[in-house]
């Protein structure tokens, strides 16, 4: 089999000739590629000869991640790097960056969700509570970030995909509607909106999906969805909305309504998510296992960060392809033995009857040592062959 047909595989539930494997890296491509962050994500030529550069130090996966997905991690608008104006999300030319990579920080932008709802964001894009450069950036660049640099990059990574066989991770990046919130409102304001307000809360993250959902439509479609295999994956962003950082209750009221719909609204327009949820979701996995109820089977892959992965397999491997999770810490601090360890209980708990592909917790560290990171794809060759 090829990746494609691997991957394909893996998603539909099914057994393939191995368990795939598709460390998730982004940043480490710049790093081991020779090139800054800023280039990465701003030249979309210099990122794919980067990326073929670090895939000589750490292997090549049977999936690739183009990384215009992750400039628009928590975006009010369908654009490229708008994250750089609303939460001064900061790319840095160094390595070691300065700060984290990418680095923003949140404050009260939304004051009034009645507002937003009426008006639409519009009155946010030169609110001076976010970041100066938005007083400061031109009409033409935005107009450029918006539309002709995801035209780019599409372009480029198309002809990566092609030239190695192999299928994006994703084409298009969406974020759950309560963490956008929390964001913009801020951690210590949402406390207090889920105490005092929670009705309006629910109504503000209900306003805000099908925005979302249609955005991340759009970056998928731009970037070659139902041309491209992969491209119609759109990732579904679930960061810290989950245990531990809020309680089961306020993730099942607050978080998982708007999370089965967006599922939805994704598979019947043809598309598949993929959901990428921080934290330990352990104790929530018999509410996750509704994710697919009431829609075919191989439509989605979860994409867990902490949760116990045998656990997972237990509830939701034969309704959802799982997708992890080798230790960020193990892939910096760790042998190859140690990551060929992990690698192996985690193939013997999820691997049989398919559905599961092999990656990290979560994003690749930049830092991780070359050979940690290879040493998953070797795994996935060595332990992960089905009979």
């Amino acid at each position: 089999m090829n990746s494609i047909e691997r991957v394909y595989a893996a998603i539909n539930l099914k057994e393939a000739d191995r368990v795939p494997a598709d460390p998730l890296n982004i940043y480490i491509f710049a790093y081991y590629g020779g090139i800054s962050l800023r280039e990465f994500m701003t030249n979309p030529a210099k990122a794919v000869e980067a990326t073929e550069r670090a895939q000589e130090k750490i292997g090549r996966g049977d999936q690739i991640y183009p990384p215009l997905p992750a400039l628009n991690h928590l975006s009010f608008l369908p654009k490229a790097g708008w994250d750089q104006f609303t939460l001064c999300w900061e790319i840095s030319d160094d390595f070691p960056p300065k700060g984290n990579i990418p680095n923003f920080y949140q404050k009260l932008i939304i004051e009034d969700y009645d507002e937003i709802m009426e008006k639409g964001f519009a009155t946010l894009l030169f609110n001076k509570k976010i970041s100066k450069k938005s007083l400061k950036t031109s009409i033409d660049d935005m107009l450029y970030y918006c539309f002709e640099l995801p035209k780019k990059y599409a372009q480029e990574w198309r002809k990566f995909a092609e030239k190695h066989r192999v299928p994006f991770t994703m084409g298009g990046r969406t974020t759950i509607p309560f963490e956008l919130a929390m964001y913009y409102r801020g951690l210590d304001q949402i406390v207090g909106d889920i105490h005092k307000q929670p009705e309006k809360l629910k109504e503000f993250c209900e306003w805000l999906l099908e925005y979302e959902i249609v955005a991340g439509l759009r970056e998928a479609t731009i970037m070659g969805a139902g041309e491209v295999p992969g491209a119609e994956q759109v990732l579904f962003q679930a960061g810290i909305v989950g245990p531990p950082y809020v309680s089961p209750r306020v993730f099942e009221e607050f978080v998982w309504p708007t999370l089965k719909k967006g599922v939805d609204m994704m598979v019947k327009r043809g598309y598949k998510p993929h959901i990428h949820m921080d934290g330990d979701l352990t104790s929530v996995l018999p509410i996750l296992k509704n994710l697919a109820k009431g829609l075919p089977k191989g439509r989605i892959v979860l994409d867990l960060e902490k949760t116990d992965m045998a656990k997972a397999k237990e509830i939701l491997g034969d309704k959802i392809c799982l997708y992890g999770n080798v230790p960020s810490s193990l892939l910096v601090h760790g042998t190859v033995k140690d990551v060929k360890k992990y690698c192996k209980k985690l193939i013997e708990d999820c691997a049989e009857g398919g559905g599961f592909i092999l990656s990290t917790e979560c994003e690749t560290p930049w830092d991780a040592k070359p050979e940690n990171v290879k040493a998953i794809i070797d795994s996935a060759k060595e332990y992960g062959k089905y009979k």
